[in-house]
C-alpha cells in the first residue's frame, strides 16, 4: 500500500535536504510499485531509493544495510526484523503492533507511523550517533540471544500445550 510509505518518504525527504547522505532500499514491488515511484518522484526521492524483489539470500541483504525501518505495524510477527536484528542491523520501527521485539532504545529506535516527524527524528538519532546506533544493534543481538533461542521457542510452545491440557483436564 502507497499510504503506508508516505510519511516515511517525506521524513526521508527532510533528511536528505538537511544533508544526510544515504540509500534507501524498499524490498517488495507488485502492483503498487508504479504508485509507489510516482510518489518518490513527486517528492524527488527517486535517485536515492530503490525498489528490489524479494531476494532468495534476504539475510545477506539485511548485513549489508545499516538501519532497517519497520513503516507500519504488523498484526503478526514480522520475521524480516527478527533477521534484521540477529545480523546486527540496527532497527527503527513503529508503535503498534504484535511485535514484543521493539522495545524502545533498548533493541531499537521506536517511532510514530503517522506522524513524519516522530520518523524523522528516530532516524536522525540513529544517523547522528554512530557509536550509539552500533550499541542498540549489539543489545538487539544480546536481546535475541537471551529471549529468542530455539530451545526457548520450543519450551514456550510445550508451556501452551501443558496450560492447555491443564485446563482440559478441570
Amino acid at each position: 500500500n502507497v499510504g503506508d510509505f508516505e510519511k516515511l518518504f517525506r521524513a526521508v525527504k527532510r533528511l536528505f535536504i538537511d544533508g544526510y547522505e544515504f540509500m534507501l532500499v524498499i524490498t517488495g514491488g507488485g502492483r503498487a510499485e508504479s504508485r509507489i515511484w510516482k510518489l518518490l518522484n513527486s517528492l524527488g526521492l527517486s535517485q536515492i531509493v530503490t525498489i528490489v524483489p524479494r531476494l532468495e539470500l534476504w539475510r545477506s541483504a539485511l548485513a549489508a544495510g545499516d538501519i532497517f525501518i519497520q513503516p507500519r505495524p504488523n498484526t503478526v510477527f514480522n520475521p524480516f526484523l527478527l533477521e534484521a536484528m540477529s545480523v546486527g542491523t540496527a532497527v527503527a520501527g513503529c508503535k503498534g503492533g504484535v511485535d514484543d521485539l521493539l522495545i524502545e532504545d533498548k533493541t531499537a529506535v521506536v517511532f510514530n507511523p503517522d506522524d513524519e516527524l516522530s520518523i524523522h527524528r528516530a532516524l536522525r538519532r540513529l544517523f547522528d550517533s554512530p557509536e550509539w546506533t552500533r550499541q542498540l544493534a549489539r543489545q538487539a543481538q544480546q536481546y535475541l540471544r537471551e529471549n529468542h533461542t530455539v530451545s526457548r521457542m520450543v519450551y514456550s510452545i510445550l508451556q501452551t500445550y501443558r496450560d492447555a491440557q491443564n485446563r482440559l483436564k478441570r
